[in-house]
């Protein structure tokens, strides 16, 4: 005779394994959604000044106009001299002011003490968590790119 208990029980425990493996696979280990604006903002500079691409590519929205502006940038910055990526992943991030304008919304303006150019962040807060508005970002901020 069957114990449907044992079954259903096994079966609970089997799903949320899956369920946690699925998880881990979108992110890589030691990724942490950040749990604020600001947090993120930090995450993204500090990932993109690393030359870590993979991990700042994890906080930009979900649509094809970021990830297309995104790659871009990526491919840019890949062809950056190996001096001009060091100077980047020596440099420290400075928040120069944050401008919440909603619940789901920060504008964050920083620069970095290489470069100390100005640039802002429009982070917005999606179902995922918070996330970079990269097209906002790249509009009159960054190099424009071919």
């Amino acid at each position: 005779m069957f114990n449907f208990r044992v079954i259903k029980s096994k079966l609970g425990i089997w799903i949320a394994g899956i369920a946690l493996v699925h998880a881990s696979c979108n992110q890589p280990e030691g990724f942490k959604e950040p749990e604020d604006p600001l947090d993120a903002g930090r995450e993204f500079v500090r990932a993109v000044l690393d030359g870590d691409f993979e991990e700042a590519n994890l906080y930009i929205v979900e649509n094809p106009e970021d990830q297309e502006i995104f790659e871009r940038y990526v491919s840019y910055m890949k062809k950056q001299s190996k001096q001009e990526k060091l100077n980047l992943k020596s440099a420290s991030i400075i928040i120069n002011k944050v401008e919440n304008l909603n619940d789901s919304v920060s504008i964050i303006n920083y620069s970095n003490s290489y470069s100390n150019k100005p640039i802002e962040l429009k982070v917005v807060r999606e179902t995922k968590g918070w996330r970079i508005d990269f097209s906002y970002t790249f509009s009159g901020n960054l190099p424009v790119i071919q």
